[in-house]
């Protein structure tokens, strides 16, 4: 039996549903699925430039699961933007 997941306190959320190459239909491209737990990790990191340790505490989770999710992140991207594949991104909840 696998450990059950900890609840992440996740502050942002993407402002758009998709990223896609321009010029060619989302319908004909392969899509990836960015998390939101992962975007989270990629805002922290990335962009507001937290350590790991300060960006995993903010979320709620251990320093090595943060490591996890950005490199898992950062890998997602990093396909969808050198094959050409649209990035799926979350939204919120209350996002319509």
């Amino acid at each position: 039996m696998s450990r059950p997941k900890k609840c992440r306190h996740l502050s942002c959320c993407a402002p758009y549903s998709l990223f896609k190459p321009n010029g060619v239909p989302s319908v004909e491209l392969e899509k990836i699925q960015l998390d939101a737990d992962e975007f989270e990790a990629l805002s922290l990191g990335d962009v507001k430039k937290m350590s790991q340790l300060d960006a995993a505490a903010s979320m709620g989770i251990s320093r090595q699961t943060f490591g996890y999710l950005l490199a898992s992140a950062r890998q997602k991207v990093a396909t969808a933007i050198t094959q050409g594949h649209a990035l799926v991104l979350p939204q919120s909840a209350n996002t319509q």
